[in-house]
């Protein structure tokens, strides 16, 4: 079972380094404006994300086979010899490091995509005000130009 455990371990560590090369990659695409990219990217991410998260309750289940009241590993490391043990902590520690990466790594992706967005939607409305008509009278009826000046006449009379 302690080699089960290890097994696992050993994945999710693999699984979240890959997590920040893959967070990386988003930073870089979004840092080229490439979008199809960063969708692609971002699909990959969310797949990796389910993969976790299903080790991780797989890692559950091998914890409580161990004592079936225990909710965390943490609950059950203490009964587990020193060697083994040790190499455990030694992976939950990788982990741990990795998903600092990774949170650091992913608030600078938000943070980039969201001045990007704010900087489209300033230009969408930039142009947006340069096309609108000032003048809110600009066509007629008819759909011809109005022209709220009259033309200019000459007047013949005396004074």
């Amino acid at each position: 079972m302690i080699k089960l455990i290890q097994a696992n371990l050993d994945r999710q560590s693999k699984a979240v380094l890959l997590l920040s090369m893959l967070l990386q990659e988003e930073f870089s695409l979004l840092m080229k404006k490439d979008p199809q990219g960063v969708t692609g990217v971002e699909l990959v991410i969310q797949e990796l994300m389910r993969q976790i998260s299903a080790e991780r309750m797989s890692m559950r289940a091998f914890v409580q086979k161990i004592d079936p009241s225990a909710q965390r590993l943490g609950q059950v490391l203490p009964a587990i010899e020193d060697v083994q043990r040790k190499e455990i902590e030694k992976l939950l520690g990788k982990i741990d490091d990795f998903e600092q990466k990774c949170g650091v790594q992913a608030t600078k992706n938000h943070q980039l995509a969201q001045a990007l967005l704010e900087q489209s939607s300033s230009m969408l409305e930039f142009l947006h005000k340069e096309i609108t008509p000032k003048q809110q009278n600009v066509y007629s009826a008819r759909g011809r130009y109005f022209n709220p000046k009259p033309q200019a006449a000459l007047v013949n009379g005396r004074l």
